[in-house]
């Protein structure tokens, strides 16, 4: 018997190190935002959390490392993810968060001028 496929996730996540670190949730439970499904999370409020728990380094901001997240379209019914360019030059890391994401192979892979690491900011990268 087949096993049904999980329900693809919406929300933010960090390369930190080899590290996926992310804060989603399953694309039923997201908050409706605009035409798109959210995380309810705001960045800055669980990137907090996380040094408060000892998760990451305290003195290390949210944007210091490369980051992304999904997002889903209600008028397409699309998922796409968008994130640093470091992110997405790591075909083996995109892959893991597809899978992680239990999103389809065929998401569309997106930069976005609020989703760059203070390395891609220095040299100008989308």
């Amino acid at each position: 018997m087949k096993k049904p496929n999980p329900e693809p996730h919406v929300g933010i996540f960090w390369l930190v190190g080899q590290r996926i670190i992310s804060d989603t949730t399953p694309v039923s439970m997201a908050e409706a935002y605009s035409t798109a499904l959210t995380h309810p999370t705001g960045h800055i409020d669980y990137w907090t959390r996380l040094q408060l728990s000892g998760a990451v380094l305290p003195e290390v901001e949210y944007e210091e490392h490369p980051r992304g997240r999904v997002h889903f379209d209600t008028r397409t019914q699309r998922f796409t993810l968008y994130a640093d360019a470091c992110i997405l030059r790591k075909k083996d890391v995109v892959k893991k968060l597809l899978r992680l994401l239990h999103l389809p192979e065929d998401t569309p892979l997106s930069t976005d001028e609020h989703y760059r690491c203070f390395r891609c900011l220095a040299k100008g990268r989308q």
